[in-house]
Order: structure tokens, then C-alpha cells, then sequence
């Protein structure tokens, strides 16, 4: 019966909001694989020829993204951050589809029966381990550092920011007397010659003091002990020593405190849920409404918490315990639509116009754009009181986000698939051709471009160095493969090129040339055609049927590049081969696992030069990489791959302009990553839908 009730909850319980079905989420009056934009008919930035006429900003249609499935990351890093769950139950989910180039394009997300099945098993067992990370006897009470009584300072962050001298205190009430464990998480903003002082006290008695050197990136937890009789009693966080001598400022920065009974072994993360003890009149309802409120990134309606709270009380007339009936209806909501899909749905579907986001719905396309991951509490607190949907508090929150460690993401996830670096480890170049590539190699291969890229986003500068710049990453392994100096290091060292600079772009990088290779040699098409497809937005048609392959050459002295000319010959290969074909022969002097070489694998010199379809001529991978730089069709393509990430679907024809209008802010703001964010996420297409009927 449970069984059974649980999916009832978690698949249909929304009531006429939606159910799963292969294919998608079904939604009243819609057939199954409705419609949605974001497959069809994207343009290509500014390649073609066509001249438009733009209207109005406030006029344009903004569109509408299809109800869109967490992919496996984003499941796995939401119930990271929802329950500190480490356990990545996505990775035995199916594989995610692509499409334009990314895992995360809604319409492409189907949910399979399979998927539902696995779906049910991860629920069972998360809600499972949050009940199960409850501990009895004892008592763990944890208050989160903006939620006490604080007598200066303000938010930041996941911090309250004790700017001068000042005290955060809270009432705390004992359950039983004996000696307890008093803990402060907790960072500073150094200033001056001492570290910023942190005096912890119960009801006025200091328990210690501590000279807090933690960073923001890397906080300290600060412990001290003392007895404790049974009933209320007041825990107070102390800053003592506030300097400001501009531009130094240090503050003390507070996450959270807590107390513990000893011989109690609580998990952390119990505090985010198990804030109660089920058994408690009422407590079912205030887990259910808070963890609803982060699960479903939105608050609950009453109607909503009053369905899931029958679960507990139902479970409860069949015999079960109060904590296995809040299980049943936690597992339910990890099943719910609510926490699967990103749900945006019009609150009266009555207009097409088209109209702004909520500013819950605006939080969850922010975060999953740049985090992978739901909201914060920081995140949150804006959406709660509207804050968010004004563009200089949405910037704000874009500058804080892209600060965080979860902002890796961006690199991981967009470049990765972007830059195809995602694809290395499974790159199989043939043993009998390149002996020396192993997994440690690949992983270095990997690892540069993810820190090349890495490195422009957090240094926040012109992201046109990834065609150009007289650095790169390099481990001892990877500098041995491309017979470079070693950095006299396992891990990857940012190293200046002094006279390899054809090594300081992403054309140079071994990774990008060996997924554009053949197992046993280069594929100049490959790398010609994953250029114009990722670098410059035009991708190359495929090729029409019944053309023939490469053909093998018939004399012993034919080199590749005279080989792919007979390709050429034939006028069907001829239009394609023109454009892709000089930018991959600008690639050659790399062989297939991106290793430099001045001969070919049939011992001919290699001709690295080439003509691109405007007239441009270059002779080898830096002054190709150098025409591409300067190309303003790349940060155009760029501002397009990044636009298509954020929003889930690719811009449609009519956003022609949009992007336009996005790719010359981020020019404005110097092509920096950054800036190319944060004009996505404040143009018209982020923060506004188009409304849908039933």
C-alpha cells in the first residue's frame, strides 16, 4: 500500500498540474511531446546575410522553454545541496540526450519508464537516510547565524556580516543537564596586523575566545565545551576587535552556532530537515512546509502541505511511527513534478502575452544556469521578497554566484561540452599509433582545457585569450607529452609559453585534437568542421548520401592534404570541404593526440597553410588561431552556446536581436565572461515567459 501511495503522491498528487509520462511532463489539453521552442529553428548568430529590423526590447517575444527534467548533474548536485547527500544516486540514471551541443536542453530531456523506476528507488533511499540520520538520545541544536538576535551587521551570503563590533546571540533551551559542545562556524575579512576575534558566552560567561584566521572560501568551526544546567539559556558570539583603515576592513563572519550533548553522534545535515522531533504536535507540518519550500524551490501552498501531511498522519493509522510516515511523504515529494521538472506555469493561463517570471521561477533558471544546482538561501531570501526581479538586485546576486565554488560548474558543464573536453576520457586512440597515451594523460588533457577556461572566468578577462595567450596548464605527465619543460608537478601549473605560443590556445590543446582525430590518424574535416560548429556558430551540413569516403590513394607518395583534394574534386564534397578543410589542414602540425610533429604519419613535410573562404590566409595553428580571435563571429558564437546553456533551448529566429543586442553588451564589457552572463541573464529572454493557454 505505501508503495503504491507514495507514487500516487509523488506522480499525481499536484492534481491537474501534471503527471509523468514518457516523453515529458503531460499538461492539461497538451498531447504527449508537446510543443516548446527550443529545438526548432535556431539562427546563426551573425552569419548569415539577412538584414533584420529589431523592435523594441519591451516588445520582443521572450518565449517560452519547455518544462524541463533536472538532467543526472543537476539531480545529483540538487540533493547534494538539499540533503549533503554525496551519493550522486543520477549516476545509474539513463544517459541524458543532446541537443545543440548540451545535456541540458528541455526538449530533449524525455523521462523514460526507466527513468521513473530509478527515480522511485532514489527517493525511497534519500528519504530513508534523512530519518535514518536522526540520533537518540541526545540533542544537537544548530541556529542559523542570521536567524539570532544580532546587534550590528548584515547578510552575506551564507554569513551575517558582524562589520564592527557587535554580538549575534540566541535563547536556547536544554533538555536535560550535563556538559555540552558549543560550536561557531565561522570566516573573517582580514585587516591590520591581528585576525579578527570571536568571544563565545553562555548567558555572559565566556566559554573562549578565538583569533578567527579562516577565510570566506575555507570557514572555521571554533569549539568549546562547558556544563549546562537543564532549561533556556542565552549562547552569544562576540566580534571585539573591528579595524578599518581604508580600503582594509575586517569583519568577522558568522554561518551558524550550535550546541550538542556529548555522546550524541548527529550528522550536520540533520538540521536541514529533522528541525523537530516528528513525534511532536505539529512538527510533520513545519519539516514538510520547510523542506517542501527548498525542494520544490518555491513556497507551498496550503492545500499543497495539507496533501503531504495526510501521508504522515495515514501511515500513522496503519501502525506506522511518526518518522516512517514523514518518510513516505518526503519520499513523495522527491517524486512530485515539483522537484523532477523546473516547473514554470502560469498562475491564471489565460493570456499568451507575454509576461515576467515569477521571482522563484527566475532564482531556479539562475541557479541551475550558473550552479547546476537549486537555489541557496541567499538566493531564496531574495525571491521571497521580490527583490530578485529587480535588475541591480539580479545583478548582484549573478557577481555573488559566480564568486561561489559551485560556479565550477560553468566550466565542467558548459565548457566541457563546449570545448568537448567532457569527451576526452573516452577517447580511444589506438594503442598501436600513440603507446604512450594513458588515463593519467587523458586526465591531464582534460584538466587543461577545463583550467584554461577556468582561469578566464575567475580572473574575469577578455575570454578571447582562449585563441591566444602565452600561458596554459601543464602537469609533468602532460608537459612530457607535448616535450615541454616539466612544472616539476602531479598537478596542473599555470606555465608561460615562451617559445611553444602555438600551445597558449584551444586549438593547441591536446585534448580538443584528440577528439577531433581518428583513432589512428588526424581528421583535418573533424577539425576543420568542429571549429565552424563550436568556435563560429556555422555548422557544416551533413554530408550528402551516397558520397564517398577518403579515398586511399593510389600512389604511395599521395600526403593527406593531396588525398582530401581528390576529395574535393567532386563538386557535391566541394562546398562543405572548402570552408572546413583549410582551417583543419591550419591543425596539422599536431598529430592525432595533439603531440607537435613537422612530418606526416607517411613521412611528408606538412603544409599548415591555408586560404579561409574571405580572402584570409595564415600558415599554422597560431596565426589561424589569430584570425579566429579577431573574428567577431567567436564571441558572437560564444554569446549563442552560452545563451542556448542558460535558457535550456536555443535562441530562435525572431531572438536574432536579442542576441545581437547580448553579444555587443558583452563586447562592451570586454568580452568578459562575466559581463556575457550577466547579459544574459538580464535580457528579456531570461526574465520573461510567454503565456500558454490550457
Amino acid at each position: 500500500m505505501h508503495r503504491v501511495l507514495v507514487c500516487c503522491l509523488g506522480l499525481a498528487l499536484v492534481g491537474c498540474e501534471g503527471a509523468i509520462v514518457p516523453g515529458g511532463v503531460l499538461l492539461p489539453g497538451e498531447p504527449v511531446g508537446g510543443s516548446g521552442t527550443g529545438a526548432g529553428g535556431a539562427g546563426q548568430g551573425g552569419g548569415g546575410s539577412e538584414v533584420m529590423t529589431c523592435a523594441p526590447v519591451e516588445s520582443l517575444d521572450p518565449g517560452r522553454v519547455t518544462m524541463r527534467r533536472l538532467n543526472r548533474v543537476e539531480y545529483n548536485n540538487t540533493v547534494r545541496d538539499l540533503l549533503d547527500d554525496a551519493t550522486a544516486p543520477a549516476t545509474d540514471f539513463p544517459a541524458d540526450d543532446f541537443g545543440h551541443g548540451f545535456n541540458n536542453i528541455a526538449d530533449v530531456l524525455s523521462t523514460a519508464p526507466v527513468l521513473v523506476e530509478k527515480y522511485d528507488l532514489a527517493a525511497k533511499a534519500l528519504a530513508e537516510a534523512v530519518i535514518a540520520k536522526e540520533s537518540s538520545p541526545g540533542q544537537t541544536t544548530r541556529v542559523q547565524a542570521e536567524d539570532g538576535a544580532k546587534s550590528t551587521g548584515g547578510a552575506d551570503g551564507e554569513f551575517w556580516n558582524l562589520w564592527s563590533n557587535g554580538t549575534i546571540s540566541t535563547q536556547v533551551t536544554f533538555v536535560t543537564t550535563g556538559r555540552y559542545t558549543f560550536r561557531v562556524r565561522a570566516a573573517q575579512t582580514a585587516a591590520g596586523s591581528e585576525a579578527a576575534n570571536m568571544v563565545l558566552s553562555l548567558d555572559g560567561r565566556q566559554l573562549g575566545a578565538f583569533p578567527v584566521t579562516a577565510t570566506r572560501a575555507t570557514p572555521g568551526v571554533y569549539t568549546a565545551e562547558a556544563d549546562v544546567t537543564q532549561g533556556s539559556h542565552r549562547v552569544e558570539v562576540e566580534f571585539t576587535n573591528d579595524f578599518y583603515m581604508p580600503p582594509a576592513d575586517r569583519n568577522l563572519l558568522v554561518d551558524w552556532l550550535e550546541v550538542q550533548r556529548p555522546g550524541t553522534v548527529v550528522d550536520p545535515s540533520m538540521a536541514k530537515v529533522m528541525v523537530c522531533d516528528p513525534a511532536t504536535a505539529g512538527c510533520a507540518r513545519t519539516i514538510l512546509t520547510r523542506f517542501g519550500r527548498k525542494a520544490w524551490r518555491r513556497p507551498l501552498t496550503t492545500v499543497e502541505v495539507d496533501r503531504y501531511e495526510r501521508v504522515v498522519t495515514l501511515a500513522q493509522m496503519e501502525g506506522e511511527t511518526p518518522k516512517a510516515g514523514l518518510a513516505l511523504a518526503l519520499e513523495a515529494m522527491l517524486l512530485s513534478p515539483h522537484f523532477l521538472y523546473r516547473v514554470e506555469l502560469d498562475a491564471e493561463p489565460t493570456s499568451l502575452a507575454a509576461h515576467p517570471l515569477t521571482a522563484h521561477e527566475l532564482a531556479a533558471r539562475l541557479s541551475y544556469f550558473l550552479w547546476a544546482s537549486t537555489p541557496d538561501e541567499a538566493l531564496a531570501r531574495v525571491a521571497d521578497d521580490g527583490s530578485l526581479l529587480q535588475p541591480a538586485a539580479l545583478e548582484a546576486q549573478v557577481t555573488r554566484m559566480l564568486a561561489d565554488p559551485k560556479a565550477k560548474t560553468l566550466t565542467t558543464q558548459f565548457a566541457g561540452q563546449w570545448l568537448w573536453s567532457n569527451q576526452v576520457e573516452d577517447a580511444a586512440p589506438s594503442a598501436s599509433v600513440y603507446a604512450n597515451v594513458t588515463a593519467a594523460t587523458k586526465a591531464a588533457m582534460k584538466g587543461e582545457t577545463e583550467a584554461f577556461f577556468e582561469h578566464f572566468l575567475k580572473q574575469d578577462v577578455s575570454v578571447l585569450g582562449l585563441l591566444g595567450s602565452d600561458f596554459t596548464f601543464l602537469n609533468d605527465v602532460l608537459a612530457d607529452h607535448y616535450g615541454l619543460p616539466r612544472p616539476n608537478s602531479a598537478t596542473l601549473q599555470r606555465v608561460t609559453l615562451v617559445s611553444r605560443p602555438e600551445r597558449g590556445t584551444v586549438l593547441g590543446q591536446a585534448g580538443v585534437l584528440t577528439v577531433t582525430s581518428f583513432p589512428t590518424r588526424t581528421s583535418p574535416v573533424k577539425r576543420g568542421a568542429w571549429v565552424m560548429a563550436n568556435l563560429l556558430c556555422q555548422e557544416p551540413p551533413a554530408p550528402p548520401p551516397g558520397v564517398e569516403a577518403l579515398p586511399v590513394p593510389e600512389v604511395p607518395n599521395a600526403t593527406l592534404r593531396q588525398r582530401m583534394e581528390q576529395h574535393r574534386s567532386n563538386p557535391t564534397c566541394a562546398g562543405c570541404h572548402s570552408l572546413m578543410d583549410p582551417i583543419g589542414f591550419g591543425m596539422e602540425p599536431f598529430d592525432g593526440v595533439g603531440r607537435s610533429r613537422t612530418m606526416d604519419t607517411g613521412g611528408f613535410a606538412i603544409d599548415a597553410s591555408g586560404t579561409l573562404p574571405d580572402g584570409r590566409s595564415f600558415s599554422g595553428p597560431g596565426e589561424l588561431s589569430r584570425l579566429l580571435r579577431d573574428d567577431p563571429r567567436f564571441p558572437h558564437c560564444l554569446a549563442e552556446k552560452l545563451f542556448t546553456y542558460g535558457l535550456g533551448r536555443a535562441p530562435r529566429r525572431d531572438e536574432t536581436c536579442q542576441v545581437e543586442a547580448i553579444s555587443k553588451d558583452f563586447e562592451h564589457r570586454g568580452h568578459r565572461l562575466s559581463g556575457l552572463v550577466k547579459s544574459i541573464t538580464l535580457s528579456r529572454s531570461f526574465t520573461h515567459r510567454r503565456g500558454e493557454t490550457p
